[in-house]
């Protein structure tokens, strides 16, 4: 909580002006990252050095995509599908009958 407070406050300062949808667009890289990280959605035990390892992975993916010029859009799409790529690795398949 302190840390998101802290982010808040940092974003704030950056942007100039205080509005409730600052952050929208960053949801999607935290929780990539943490994805990323080997942090299981559906409960799990992660680490902040797994999660950091999570950020530069996409971190060098938002900007080699931005170098390259591709779409907004199209980046959304690509963290998306990194996203469920990590989940599926991550999924325990025991847990389920119907996933072999």
């Amino acid at each position: 909580g302190g840390v998101c407070g802290l982010a808040g406050v940092m974003l704030t300062g950056q942007v100039g002006a205080g509005t409730p949808t600052a952050g929208s667009g960053l949801l999607l890289n935290a929780i990539a990252a943490v994805v990323m990280g080997g942090t299981a959605l559906s409960g799990g035990v992660g680490g902040p050095h797994r999660t950091f390892l999570g950020v530069l992975v996409i971190a060098i993916l938002t900007n080699g995509m931005d170098v390259t010029q591709v779409n907004s859009f199209t980046q959304d799409i690509v963290k998306g599908v990194v996203i469920i790529l990590a989940v599926s690795l991550t999924i325990d398949r025991s847990k389920y009958a119907f996933i072999k």
